[in-house]
Formats: structure tokens, sequence, C-alpha cells
């Protein structure tokens, strides 16, 4: 059963209890009070009806005696007086009945329970549809005992309370009916949000998040929605990134593929013709040096690579303090056909937070793409600074500078502005890729600044120490 019957259903039941609580005990109560005044009245009656026999009896007394038949003739006219609409009464004398006028489906046995319960002892006696309040008195006239049975019809108290039990139930069904149309309104009203977050479960379930519940209720539903909503921009977001990365990686592979297949091409067709041999000596020496300049650029792929995927692999670094100048000097060092070309303005006091090994392979290659950008003035400028962010080191070029549609990509495997230069210069594509990972591990990330024919500015913030 879905929910909104059974909050509906509950409601009804509810209301159905309440109901039937409250309508039966202010019946019970109006009973209690009829029946109390029934009571009263017929003990009124009864005490009046014992007075008068009593009296009427001393008035039969002569000589002492009182005659059955002086009992049997007042009774008669006492029964004329007080009629038959209240019940009747009869007169024993011991267990004999001198005088009745009880209702016949009473019989002697109720009047003498009702003489055996005692002075003015209620007796309520049923008697086929009939309901009679009984009770007994002794009268003693003339040294004899006499006992006055009246009975009373209280049939209309008991019929009352039932019509009222009817009357209840049948204002509790209309009550229930109007209770329950507006119960399944409110409750089709208030379920409304969680019918919106079943639909959007059931798209997302499919596969479809872009379904929101836009409900603007402030309760513990709206408040359900909202987590919903939270959770599934989450996923979202989270689907729409492993999207871009399995089509990264779609691209890494195709791209990887290319730059593998143009240099084995290469070097299968020189070595089938060195194979052949029929090429003169100046060709197969030309042939032998493509070869090994296509090898070479194969083993910095794969290096590069395998460096790459080191770092991917790895998800945070040992930082220490480390002086960048030291850094700066491990970059020219490694790369001495290039030192001439190396301007360095660093405060040898600056130290940083940094692995000093993989800072040094970032600035090498940032040092390398300046140097293959062709600067003006033959220089590739390196400077350190202290900021409020930290220190921030850049390394400028003069040279060509990046289109501004490719400074999005730069930092991508494979990545090149220019294949054919970038191939000619023994390029891989890769080393953007190491120096962006090289600085999230850092906790940074690179900035690019370049404008064609004005040169590139590269900045990267990093977190000062103290030796």
């Amino acid at each position: 059963m879905k929910l909104a019957p059974k909050l509906v259903l509950t409601i009804l039941l509810l209301l159905g209890v309440l109901l039937a609580a409250g309508g039966g005990w202010l019946i019970k109560t109006d009973f209690e009070r009829n029946f109390d005044q029934a009571r009263t009245r017929n003990t009124l009656a009864h005490r009046r009806d014992t007075y008068s026999l009593q009296n009427g009896l001393l008035v039969k007394v002569s000589d002492g005696m009182l005659s059955g038949q002086a009992v049997v003739d007042y009774g008669e006219s006492l029964g004329r007086y007080v009629g038959q609409q209240e019940g009747g009464f009869a007169v024993y004398q011991g267990e004999e009945p001198l005088y009745s006028s009880l209702p016949a489906v009473l019989g002697q046995q109720a009047a003498l329970r009702a003489i055996e319960a005692g002075e003015e002892a209620l007796l309520l006696q049923k008697a086929g549809q009939s309901s009679y309040m009984m009770m007994a008195s002794q009268v003693q006239v003339a040294g004899e005992e006499y006992w006055l049975v009246s009975a009373y019809d209280v049939t209309g108290v008991f019929q009352a309370r039932e019509d009222k039990f009817r009357e209840l139930f049948r204002l509790e069904l209309a009550a229930l009916a109007l209770a329950g149309a507006a119960a399944a309104l409110a409750v089709s009203w208030m379920i409304r949000p969680l019918k919106k977050l079943e639909k959007a479960s059931r798209a997302v379930a499919a596969g479809d998040y872009t379904l929101s519940t836009a409900t603007k209720s402030r309760d513990e539903v709206g408040a359900l929605s909202r987590s919903f909503d939270a959770m599934t921009a989450t996923v979202r977001d989270k689907v729409d990134q492993m999207e871009d990365t399995i089509l990264r990686q779609k691209q890494f592979v195709s791209a990887f593929t290319h730059e593998l297949k143009t240099p084995m091409t290469s070097i299968l067709g020189y070595s089938d013709l060195l194979r052949s041999g029929e090429m003169d000596p100046e060709d197969q020496r030309q042939a032998v040096q493509y070869i090994h300049r296509e090898a070479l650029r194969l083993e910095t792929l794969s290096g590069k690579l395998m460096q790459l995927m080191g770092l991917v692999e790895q998800e945070e670094l040992t930082l220490e303090p480390v002086r960048l100048v030291l850094v700066l000097r491990d970059t020219a060092a490694s790369l001495p056909e290039l030192a001439p070309m190396l301007e360095i303005q660093c405060n040898p006091a600056l130290t940083v937070l940094a692995d000093r090994d993989l800072l040094a392979d970032l600035v090498r290659n940032l040092v390398v793409n300046a140097a293959r950008a062709q600067p003006k003035d033959d220089r590739v400028h390196i400077t350190a600074g202290r900021t409020e962010n930290g220190i921030v080191l850049r390394v400028v070029d003069r040279g060509r500078g990046i289109p501004e549609a490719d400074l999005p990509h730069i930092t991508e495997p494979f990545y090149m502005v220019d294949k054919s230069r970038a191939r000619a210069q023994n390029g891989s594509g890769m080393g953007l890729a190491l120096c962006a990972r090289i600085a999230r591990l850092h906790g940074s990330e690179l900035r690019f600044t370049s404008r064609l024919g004005q040169g590139t500015v590269v900045e990267l913030n990093l977190r000062e120490g103290t030796v």
C-alpha cells in the first residue's frame, strides 16, 4: 500500500477512535444522568405509594384485625389511583401475593427477588423488549407484615441510549466520509514533494542526473528534497568528471598511439631500406641518424610517460624547507647547453617547502619550453620574490608566445601547440603535464600569461619555509 492511502487510513482510524470515545463518553454521561433522575423519581413514587398503602390499610383495621379481602380491595383502589402507566405494583404477605397489577411478563419470581433484595433496594429486570426498575418496602399493619413491590418502566431511558448510539454511528460515518475526502486532498498536497522526489530518483536510477525536485517547503520533506538535489548535483559533477576523465583517457591513448606510430613508422621504413643494402653510404648515414633521433624521442617519450604515471599515482609529497637558489642551481647544472641563456634573480635567503628534485624538474621543463620559444633576447628569465601568498617563482621568455585558445590545454598530456616544430625539437608533449602534476603535489597551480609575438610568463606560488 502506498503512503497516501496509509496516511488517510491512519487519520480516519484515529478520528474514528476519538469520535467513538468522545461520543460514547457523552452518551454514557447522559444515560447515567437520566437513569439517576428516573431512580430518584421512582423512589419518591414508591415511598408515596408505601405511605398511602399503610394509611389505607390502617383505616381498614377492624377490632385489631385486617382481613385479606380488605387488603385486596384497597390494592385495587390504589391501583385505580396510581394507574398502570408506570408498570404497576403488588402487595405480598410472605410469599403470598394478595394483590398484583405488575405486568405479566415480569412474573412472580421477579417480585420475590425484589423482596429478597431488601428495603428500597433497586432491582433492574429485563422482560421481553422492556426494562423495569423494581423495589420493595415493608408495611406493618395490625401486627401483620406486608410488602409493597413496585415496578417502573424505564425502557425509555435505555431506548434513548440506543437511539443516541445509532445517531452517533450515523454522524461518525458522515464525519469520517467528509474527513476522508479532506484528508485525501491534504495528504495529496503534502506528498507532492515526495512524488517529485520519487520521479527524480527514478530518473537518477535511469541515468538522468539533471532533474531537480526544486521543493521550497521548510519542513522535513523540503530538507530531504534539498539534500536529494545536493546529492544529485554532486553525483552529476562526479559523473561529469568521470566522463571527462574517460574522454581524456581516450584522447591520451589516441595521442600516445599517434606519437608512437610516427617514429615507429619512420624507424621501420629506414630500417627496411638499410636491410635492402641498396643505399649509398651517405644515405645510409642519414638513415641511421634518423633512426637514432627517433629512438631517442621514443626513449624520452617513454621516460616522461613513466614519470607522469608515477606522479599521478602519488597522492602527496613530504615537503621540506629548501633554499630556492639551490633548486635553481640544480636546474642550471642539469642544462649546461642552456646555461648561457639563463638570468636568475633570487634572494639566497628565500626558503620554500618543496621536494627539491621534483621542483628542480619542474623548473627544468619550464626553462626548456621557454628556450624552445626562441626568445628575441636569447634569454630565459627566472625570478623569485616574497608576496602575501608566499613565494612566487616566475619563468619568463620573450619568444613566440602561445595562442589564447591553446592556453587551457597546454598542460594536457601530448598536447602540442605546434606539433611539427615540437617533434623537430625532440618534444614529447609531456613536459607541461608533468609540471602541472608536480605543482599540484606542492599544493599550487601553474598560471600562464602569454601573448603572440611578445612571450610567455609562467608563475608558481610556493609556501615559504624556514631552515
